[in-house]
């Protein structure tokens, strides 16, 4: 909405128009992951609608680097698991006294 807010003018043409409408549609696409990756414009007329699919496609999916193929129920975290907990070079468990709440700030 930002984008026609403020570059919204009255009496657009027609090429114009479908530029600022294409401009804020890439807005949410880079703003919000969910929206898609491809611009669509409709446009509207008296006389007749014009679908303009895949207008622009600035967001084109690439191919993985790896493949991610995990069988039903597992991640790959649970084959890593004892790589990960190589990494940690010290891990100590205190209990907590009883009644003493406080926050060790030592």
């Amino acid at each position: 909405m930002a984008i026609f807010e403020t570059e919204w003018q009255a009496g657009l043409e027609r090429d114009a128009a479908v530029d600022l409408v294409s401009k804020a549609i890439q807005a949410g696409i880079f703003n919000d992951l969910g929206s898609g990756s491809n611009v669509d414009v409709c446009i509207i007329t008296k006389d007749r609608t014009e679908m303009l699919r895949n207008y622009l496609t600035p967001n084109e999916k690439v191919e993985k680097e790896k493949r991610y193929k995990f069988s039903r129920g597992t991640t790959d975290w649970k084959r890593d698991r004892e790589i990960v907990r190589s990494l940690v070079v010290h891990e100590e468990t205190r209990p907590i006294a009883a009644g003493d709440d406080t926050m060790d700030t030592s």
